[in-house]
């Protein structure tokens, strides 16, 4: 089978927050996309997805200034962008977010031909620029509540949320005064020990701490190995077993609370002391605190072998590769073998990075 159909749509005569977005298709004038997703490992927050796009600006419509252009006078910061890939009789989306900058390029020298690139984020960034303004505060609730309600306050679209109702009931908050909508998400997501991500078609999606240990996060989709015959191929694996990782002094602490310690003295011993600090958090009891420390003292305390990241080049099986890297979110289950090393172990996906280019000139 032939690669994916590739997609770029934005709604230029749309505002960025509408429900149902006009989208102008602009694939012919896609020349390349990259965009990552995620983050780097499982004690880091979510980060803001981000994609570059290049456009080809032979047409001139992607001008600002050119009143005579497709799109004008829609050429502007924050239209809402979406790209997809089609495979066989699948569509996927693959990022959906907002155009940050239109900033003009030429190449071909010494052509001059002009191109433009887009910087986008996705929905993560709005609410890093949103402030929650709630005389009467929000009560004491579920995490997943909480977010609802966050959410509902600074306008998300009520269709665009993928929300878990959350393991730990948070502390009431008393009036809020130009807080910062995705600090306090943040402090929501560390008091549960969970995710919060916007997904590829847009969702705002919570993964309490439970999610992974429910289906499907609990099976594996495919393993990435070296034997030929049975595995799906990578083209590159990047492995570290390092001293980075290792906690063995975690303090944990709920606002209002008593700091709750949980140490191991064989990893003490063998490590030094390697502390970890979370405070602020907004669990209604220092038993969940202690939970929470303990927990992570167990996952922490020792060192082990990480797949950082593994590359996958699916048009050396198509069939077989492109359904994983553009089917395949954050969370997904997969196993990576190498046989060599003796690794044959299961990782929940925590990141995810595409990268396209087109091989036609696109006019150029």
């Amino acid at each position: 089978m032939a690669e994916p159909t590739y997609t770029c749509r934005i709604a230029f005569a749309s505002n960025p927050f509408d429900n149902v977005p006009v989208w102008n298709d602009v694939s012919s004038d896609l020349m390349n996309f990259h965009i990552r997703r995620g983050r780097q490992w499982e004690l880091n927050r979510m980060e803001a997805g981000i994609a570059t796009v290049r456009l080809s600006n032979l047409s001139l419509n992607y001008w600002p200034n050119n009143t005579t252009g497709s799109y004008s006078p829609n050429v502007l910061p924050w239209k809402r962008i979406n790209i997809q890939a089609t495979y066989g009789a699948t569509t996927y989306d693959l990022f959906t977010g907002y155009v940050e900058s239109w900033l003009p390029q030429f190449i071909l020298e010494p052509i001059k031909a002009p191109v433009m690139d887009l910087s986008c984020s996705d929905g993560i960034k709005n609410l890093s620029l949103m402030l929650i303004n709630n005389t009467t505060g929000y009560s004491q609730e579920l995490s997943g509540t909480r977010i609802d309600n966050v959410l509902t306050a600074i306008g998300w679209a009520s269709t665009a949320r993928n929300l878990n109702a959350g393991q730990s009931t948070l502390q009431s908050t008393g009036p809020l005064a130009n807080e910062n909508a995705m600090t306090h998400l943040f402090t929501v997501e560390d008091s549960e020990y969970s995710i919060l991500f916007v997904s590829p078609s847009s969702s705002m999606t919570f993964q309490d701490r439970h999610a992974r240990l429910k289906s499907p996060y609990t099976t594996s989709q495919a393993t990435f190995g070296d034997t030929l015959s049975t595995d799906k191929g990578y083209s590159g694996i990047d492995l570290a077993y390092e001293d980075l990782r290792i906690y063995n002094d975690i303090r944990v602490t709920r606002s209002g609370g008593t700091e709750q310690v949980a140490t191991d003295t064989t990893s003490k011993d063998a490590y030094g002391t390697r502390s970890l600090e979370r405070s602020n958090l907004l669990m209604i009891s220092d038993t969940e605190s202690l939970a929470q420390a303990q927990y992570l003292r167990s996952k922490y305390k020792d060192p082990v072998i990480r797949c950082k990241q593994i590359e996958i080049k699916p048009n050396y099986d198509p069939a077989n590769l492109y359904p994983c890297v553009l089917g395949y979110d954050i969370s997904t289950r997969i196993t990576v073998k190498l046989s060599q090393a003796s690794i044959n172990t299961e990782y929940h996906i925590e990141g995810i990075y595409h990268d396209w280019e087109r091989t036609d000139p696109v006019g150029l």
